[in-house]
């Protein structure tokens, strides 16, 4: 039987990030488990923005554990890419949030001054203003915005980033430090025993751990009930598009579009309750193609050339998961959407905790049981 310190069950995005954080913080030997199944890859299907920015306006907690994210993200990615070799293409150029008509506008800057109190409750900033249309657009001065376009809450302190290649780039820093990845491996059940040893049974044999963290997407479902905790999460659609090549124009990422270092324009903002059917709809790629070419027309132009869909995690009040099992305190339960957005903090922080080495004052409003009402 193979043995770790820790198994991560879920190599995606959150997994890998979690797993980073745990061997640079010396947690013995880690082996992450990835299933790679094929319909459940929502890290292949994130937007890529690195984003704190209308998080959290109903959900105060997760507006400064949002804002702090970003806060850790250029540190975060520069040792990054310095432990992996890979580029992820940070572009840390600030965002914006377009506004459609006044009334639009004024609910963009009543939005700002609540999130800059509930922010300032834990002595954390939130660098956001209102820019009007000619501000919007000295800003962007080399795309047209479409007639519409009233301004756009904007911040310096945000960007976009390649979610492929910084799910790479985590992996690959952490089989850097020693860490273990393991793809293909489908794990059927969990089973702790006493003295704290925990045993997996996968397709290809069993393992045991003594630390387990189960950040498998809509598995982990399958994989809990078990143990008797019910994971309060659910699938939701979103579609992406992108297009052909075309020069820079788009210097900062949109909540909507954003243009990637090779030009390409990516397109995203649907949310759709369909289970885990992960196909794209002509529905929703009109729509989204309309509200696009609102923003800005010249995009009427361009062809458009792929569409995909992915399943977000999402929970009941769109905050993350974090959350030890009760009775094995010994496993722990990652679950979330944005695990571009706070993949620094799934490193700097949760790890940390998991592995028992650090906390942070936020984490304990993450748990699952704060569903259970």
């Amino acid at each position: 039987m193979r043995s770790a310190d820790t198994i991560v069950i879920g190599g995606g995005l959150s997994g890998s990030a979690i797993a980073l954080g745990l061997v640079r913080e010396g947690a013995g030997r880690v082996m992450l488990f990835d299933e790679q199944l094929p319909t459940q890859r929502l890290s292949r299907g994130n937007f890529g923005l690195t984003w704190f920015m209308c998080k959290g306006a109903s959900h105060p907690i997760y507006a400064q554990w949002s804002r702090l994210a970003c806060q850790h993200w250029p540190d975060f990615a520069a040792r990054l890419e310095e432990e992996s070799g890979y580029n992820i293409e940070l572009e840390w150029t600030g965002g914006a949030v377009h506004a459609i008509g006044e009334e639009e506008f004024k609910v963009h800057t009543e939005s700002i001054e609540g999130l800059k109190a509930v922010c300032a409750q834990v002595g954390l900033d939130y660098p956001v203003k209102m820019l009007d249309r000619q501000e919007l657009a000295e800003l962007i001065p080399k795309i047209e915005l479409g007639p519409e376009v009233s301004g756009a809450m904007y911040t310096p302190e945000q960007g976009h980033v390649n979610p492929l290649k910084l799910m790479a780039a985590m992996r690959a820093a952490f089989q850097n430090k020693g860490g273990t990845f393991i793809g293909a491996q489908t794990v059927s059940a969990i089973l702790p025993k006493t003295g704290g040893t925990i045993i997996l049974k996968t397709n290809t044999g069993d393992y045991q751990c003594q630390k387990l963290v189960v950040a498998a997407g809509h598995g982990s479902t399958r994989l809990l009930a078990p143990l008797g905790e019910k994971l309060h999460i659910y699938p939701q659609r979103g579609q992406l598009m992108v297009t052909q090549r075309h020069k820079r124009v788009l210097s900062i990422p949109m909540l909507c579009v954003r243009q990637t270092p090779d030009g390409t324009f990516v397109i995203g903002l649907s949310t759709e309750d369909t289970a885990l059917d992960n196909r794209v709809t002509t529905e929703a790629m009109q729509s989204q193609a309309a509200n696009a070419i609102r923003l800005f027309p010249m995009l009427a132009k361009v062809n458009w050339v792929r569409a995909w869909g992915a399943i977000r995690v999402m929970t009941p009040d769109g905050a993350p998961i974090y959350s030890r099992i009760p009775g094995n305190d010994n496993i722990t339960v990652v679950a979330l959407h944005s695990a571009v957005s706070l993949a620094p903090l799934a490193v700097n922080i949760v790890a940390p905790w998991i592995g028992g080495t650090g906390d942070h004052e936020l984490l304990p409003h993450f748990k699952n049981g704060r569903f259970d009402v």
